[in-house]
């Protein structure tokens, strides 16, 4: 696949005009339309922000299904269909987390989110078989959700870091998304920065987390 182009300022309507003209929206960076399209905003011009909206849509929904595998629950349609209605509300809400994540590092929030729609799903099926298991044992016991609880826990810290590419970043490794890697997509890559800054970027948000929950305590 061709290496993706930079495309117009976000703000220069006119040359997103001529680049909808040229039928030429495929060879643009995910971020740069995710920024356009924020730009125009739902009430703008139809005949920039259609196409773009299109052009997102289209991307996201490949991206979803080539992450989200056909073994889960109908054959994952309907978590693809959850994150992409989600996502596509995000992108025209410029403020929001996702609407900034996609600005920011358009694959890596669509992936970010395709593995919080399994991991939901996981959890609940964790769930649904220990609730059966426990009716046959009633003296069983185990905690339930720790992982997910704790998760939780680091995500509600991780909306007091001002940053959205450290907090992406970070977000990524713990996904364990590699920070460099020559083989496999990496936190760099993904974020289109050096190892040494994706790096950087993973320290400084695990000591501003050592930090806040430091205050908290």
């Amino acid at each position: 696949m061709d290496k993706l182009e930079e495309g117009p300022d976000p703000d220069d309507i006119a040359a997103w005009r001529q680049v909808i003209k040229n039928q030429s929206l495929g060879k643009i960076q995910g971020r740069q339309l995710v920024a356009a399209a924020q730009q125009v905003g739902a009430f703008g011009d139809p005949r920039v922000i259609n196409p773009l909206m299109n052009e997102i849509a289209e991307r996201m929904m490949r991206i979803l299904r080539k992450h989200i595998g056909k073994n889960h629950r109908n054959e994952g349609w309907d978590m693809i269909e959850e994150v992409h209605h989600q996502l596509i509300e995000a992108v025209l809400k410029p403020t929001s987390a996702d609407g900034i994540g996609m600005r920011t590092a358009f694959v890596a929030r669509i992936k970010l989110r395709a593995a919080d729609a399994i991991r939901r799903e996981q959890l609940h099926s964790e769930r649904y078989v220990y609730s059966e298991d426990e009716e046959q044992r009633p003296n069983g016991h185990r905690a339930l959700g720790t992982d997910d609880e704790e998760r939780s826990h680091v995500e509600s810290v991780l909306k007091r870091i001002s940053d959205p590419r450290k907090v992406l970043a970070f977000r990524l490794h713990m996904e364990g998304v590699p920070r460099n890697s020559t083989k496999v997509e990496s936190i760099a890559s993904a974020l289109g920065v050096s190892a040494k800054t994706a790096e950087t970027w993973v320290k400084e948000t695990e000591e501003e987390i050592r930090t806040i929950l430091g205050a908290k305590s």
